[in-house]
């Protein structure tokens, strides 16, 4: 079979094609943004954001993140792609066996590209919603078209376990098949999740290289080509880890742990190298003080705070969380309050994708905002308040109010934020931001607030918030378009 004719070749020129048709996508989405305004709601790069890119399906798949319309049918035509592929040129039951090996192997190349999905999605400049779904989807091809070919292969009795070829393949699969196991436990043991999901990663790909013989070198390319993708960019994060962490006559970052109640921790990160943080931006960071078990292992966040120098660069950044288990919890059980420890950082990622805002790009072309929250999901709407802000100040927004709803859950969580809001009320030149705190704890009347902050721009009422009595308020008075961004606890 000529390689032009192989459908593996097709496999990799498609990938090819995508993503530098993903490229000219972001070309032309920077150049029409810049004329959003002046296309009009019924322009087609509108009408394509508007019912291809922006609407999320109302049911989740299986570890998949709720789909656009555009990204099911591309999802649809990637399964029934491959499937087309899986018989097109195979007319024996062994010859489809064998291209489904080709198959799984082709498919680990996007398994492998990067060894954290925060690095893969910043170097492929897509959100981490697509790469997850990319990631994902790979995954679990790579593992259904393993296990065909395990099928067919113990059919025609070309398994022998007793032989190494055999006990590597099929502990090549079971690794695969694992990985796609791992992820139910990831939300409770993050760490452990972590660790594991590498070393089964690693260990799929030594068996799957020890399982296939030297003279199919086609076969051995597809695992060559995976370890130069991870290779490659796992070089690149790293030289971006030194860069962010190492500064000539700087020392390098440093944490300051402050817990508040029971579980609540705001954490300082004195960093050698500012940037200019932006509202959404996530870092994973590392304390080697926890333990060996903790020295190469970072856990992601999403910046609360920072600090800026003159420069409008962040020479600190916040973050806040609740201890839970693992590197939380160890971080407020092994950290002695306002001691300097030291850390390393890999970031910044994000901000967010824009595409939640609906059909504007930025939250600032909103009118009015209602920020609603409970608990310390307020650590991710600060953030945001802070940088409209400060545009305010530079007149770059349109936005002319702001209205922000926290529900306390837990004795701590008003303490942990409410300096930071004592400062965002007291840099609101404008009159802009409204604040309402309620605490279920507090016997006060709910129609009667307890006013305090900077102007007494904070109203504290007693009691539960009626979510509905508040859109139907805001709806009433809104100023512009309303947008309504809305967190739980975190």
């Amino acid at each position: 079979m000529k390689l032009t004719e192989s459908p593996y070749f097709i496999i990799i020129s498609a990938v090819i094609t995508l993503m530098a048709l993903h490229w000219l996508y972001r070309c032309l989405s920077s150049f029409f943004n810049t004329r959003h305004s002046c296309l009009g709601r019924t322009s087609p790069y509108h009408l394509f954001l508007r019912y291809l890119v922006y609407p999320r399906a109302t049911f989740r798949l299986r570890q998949i993140d709720t789909l656009s319309p555009l990204g099911f049918v591309l999802l649809i035509f990637y399964f029934t792609g491959t499937a087309i592929f899986n018989f097109v040129g195979a007319t024996t039951i062994a010859e489809k066996g064998v291209r489904a090996a080709q198959l799984a192997l082709a498919n680990l190349i996007p398994l492998y590209f990067s060894s954290g999905r925060e690095f893969g999605a910043h170097i492929l400049g897509i959100s981490l919603e697509t790469y997850g779904i990319i990631h994902r989807t790979a995954g679990f091809m790579a593992a259904l078209q393993a296990a065909i070919h395990v099928t067919i292969g113990y059919q025609n009795n070309a398994f022998n376990l007793s032989s190494p070829t055999g006990f590597n393949g099929l502990l090549g699969g079971c690794m695969l098949l694992s990985l796609l196991i791992l992820p139910m436990v990831k939300r409770r043991v993050y760490e452990v999740f972590f660790i594991t999901h590498l070393v089964c990663a690693v260990i799929a790909l030594v068996a799957i290289w020890r399982h296939i013989d030297s003279s199919h070198s086609q076969s051995r390319r597809y695992i060559l080509a995976s370890l130069c993708g991870l290779t490659a960019t796992g070089a690149l994060q790293l030289l971006r880890i030194l860069y962010r962490n190492v500064a000539v006559g700087r020392k390098s970052v440093r944490i300051v742990a402050r817990p508040y109640s029971e579980d609540i921790v705001q954490a300082v990160l004195y960093i050698p190298r500012p940037w200019k943080v932006r509202a959404g931006e996530r870092i994973n960071l590392g304390v080697p003080f926890l333990g060996l078990f903790y020295l190469f292992q970072a856990h992601p966040f999403t910046i609360a705070w920072w600090e800026e120098d003159c420069e409008g660069n962040a020479d600190s950044i916040s973050l806040m969380f609740r201890a839970r288990t693992g590197f939380t919890r160890k971080v407020l059980d092994c950290l002695e309050p306002d001691r300097e420890y030291w850390a390393w950082i890999d970031g910044p990622f994000g901000p967010s994708s824009p595409q939640n805002f609906g059909s504007s790009r930025e939250i600032a072309d909103f009118g009015h905002i209602l920020m609603v929250t409970t608990g310390i999901g307020i650590a991710a709407q600060l953030p945001y308040i802070k940088e409209l802000l400060r545009k305010y100040r530079n007149a770059s927004v349109n936005t002319q109010t702001i209205s922000l709803v926290w529900q306390l859950d837990r004795t701590g969580d008003w303490e942990s934020a409410r300096d930071w809001l004592q400062q965002l009320v007291k840099e609101d030149d404008g009159y802009m931001l409204k604040v309402a705190v309620y605490d279920p704890l507090r016997t006060d009347s709910p129609q009667e607030p307890r006013k305090i902050g900077h102007h007494e721009l904070i109203s504290l009422y007693g009691g539960e918030v009626n979510w509905a009595d508040i859109l139907a308020g805001e709806m009433g008075k809104r100023t512009g378009k309303l947008l309504v961004t809305a967190l739980a606890r975190g």
